[in-house]
């Protein structure tokens, strides 16, 4: 049933301390499985959710609930020494109804709600107009909601690998997150990424939001950084036609 786990620590040559101390951990955290299926091939002979420097992600079964989840598992190379920090910065983002649902997690593996949809980038190099408006705003009410609790995510320069559109908006990965950064927002770096960087998807993103001039934006970007509030938050999406203007 973790096959897939031992697998991969072959291919990779785990310490054998460290796959013992993980299978350990699965079993107490009820993983009933784990899949090799995902769109992220690795080395050729299996398939995961992700992977990153820290962790790789599995799509998992777990005994006492239907369904498939995300199980994420830390790298016995990782920089970090435990993904805990990791599930607590989730936690407090699922408390305002931001990211996958964390289900369950020890020192090296989270269970989490799998987060099924496509990846940030390829969602808005097709959508039209309004599914480009829908998703930029949602993605900009979530960064709100996190900077009210102070809760800085830090990777969302690159939101195309840390956000997933589905049936639902997903924002993933807080294992680089900060409750202590005070010199960015996530909204700015949102608005940073999405509208004002230079690339196809940032045009396609001006594009359907009708943005010509960035100057007014930039200012906005300023004065919301200066004071994060609902009156701040509402100017940027005036601006960006994302709601009516009174």
């Amino acid at each position: 049933m973790y096959e897939t786990f031992t697998r991969l620590c072959g291919l990779i040559k785990c310490p054998e301390g460290y796959v013992d101390g993980i299978l350990n951990q699965l079993r107490e955290l009820g993983v009933a499985e784990l899949l090799s299926e995902g769109e992220l091939e690795f080395l050729g002979k299996l398939r995961l959710l992700g992977k990153g420097r820290s962790s790789f992600v599995f799509k998992c079964r777990v005994n006492d609930l239907e369904g498939y989840y995300a199980c994420k598992v830390r790298r016995h190379d990782a920089p970090r020494q435990s993904l805990s920090n990791e599930a607590l910065n989730l936690k407090l983002a699922n408390g305002v109804g931001v990211g996958p649902l964390l289900i369950r997690y020890t020192n090296d593996v989270l269970v989490m709600e799998y987060a099924r949809g496509v990846r940030l980038d390829a969602y808005l190099s097709s959508a039209s107009d309004q599914g480009v408006r829908t998703v930029v705003k949602e993605l900009l009410i979530q960064g709100f909601k996190l900077d009210l609790i102070g809760l800085v995510h830090r990777e969302l320069t690159r939101p195309h690998r840390h956000v997933i559109v589905g049936d639902r908006i997903y924002i993933i990965d807080f294992e680089s997150a900060s409750r202590v950064t005070k010199s960015v927002t996530n909204v700015t770096q949102l608005v940073n990424a999405l509208v004002l960087s230079g690339g196809s998807v940032q045009r396609r993103v001006r594009e359907a939001l009708n943005i010509t001039d960035t100057d007014e934006l930039v200012r906005l970007l300023r004065a919301y950084k200066g004071k994060v509030s609902s009156e701040s938050l509402n100017a940027i999406l005036r601006f960006l036609r994302l709601v009516e203007t009174p």
